[in-house]
């Protein structure tokens, strides 16, 4: 019995064919790699600019709801009061609604006499030694500033500096108001944003994506500015190269002159 030799002419692959085979597979998997690769980069940039998108337009409306504190509970001007640098801004503002007013009076009766060292008061326990104050007197618009030295009671408040002009009523107002105020600072410091009130500062919000903060005023004197612009730029801290982020608003003041 003979069998016939039917692989006698098969050939397998040779190893160049092989060798080429291999090449053409890690350049095809390089290329699905790389595709992959730019995909998750696009994605990445993508998702963190949104991110950075979503933490400004918060910043932006949380620094506006700070600076409309700007001159609460005081007399109108009286907010404001530097504006001399484009990275900060200050003002007063009646953070605690700290207020009280003079006993109710007739018309050509003096509230506070010039001079006066103290001021009688319907109610000035909420006050406290060292409190800066605004004495107003909404019938004229005359204010004045000062400060409390000493303990207040529940119906005088002693003053740090003497009365420096007489507060008396007029037929329209029967009352001369005393108001606390407090000082507020709002600045950048390198990524972070922070707030001083009358000295003591602490920090609204950290992030290395912050780069830049300015404000803008409609006004060049600071008792005068109804409105303040605020520029935000945002930047991707990982990749500078795609560019700033820019956010701005612009916030009318509730008490301005």
């Amino acid at each position: 019995m003979r069998f016939r030799n039917n692989f006698k002419n098969s050939k397998g692959a040779s190893l160049i064919e092989l060798l080429i085979g291999a090449t053409l597979g890690v350049l095809v998997l390089g290329a699905v790699i790389s595709i992959y690769v730019k995909e998750d980069e696009v994605i990445s940039r993508e998702s963190e600019e949104t991110d950075i998108r979503a933490k400004g337009r918060h910043l932006i409306k949380f620094l506006a709801e700070e600076i409309r504190m700007a001159g609460f509970g005081l007399p109108p001007g009286m907010g404001v009061i530097d504006i001399s640098a484009s990275d900060s801004v200050t003002f007063r503002s009646n953070l605690f609604d700290v207020r009280t007013t003079t006993p109710p009076g007739s018309e050509g009766t003096t509230a506070i006499a010039s001079g006066a060292n103290s001021i009688t008061v319907v109610n000035g326990s909420e006050f406290a030694d060292g409190d800066n104050i605004v004495i107003y007197d909404p019938s004229f618009r005359a204010s004045e500033l000062n400060t409390v030295n000493g303990s207040p009671t529940s119906t005088n408040i002693p003053l740090g500096t003497a009365a420096g002009s007489d507060f008396t009523y007029s037929k329209n107002s029967k009352l001369v108001t005393i108001n606390k105020y407090n000082t507020v600072i709002l600045y950048q410091d390198g990524t972070a944003i922070k707030k001083s009130i009358d000295g003591t500062v602490s920090t609204l919000i950290t992030d290395p994506s912050i780069s830049s903060l300015q404000f803008t005023f409609d006004s060049g004197a600071a008792a005068d500015v109804a409105k303040i612009g605020i520029s935000l730029e945002m930047v991707d801290p990982n990749d500078t190269t795609q560019g700033v982020i820019e956010f701005e608003s612009d916030i009318a003041l509730r008490n301005s002159s």
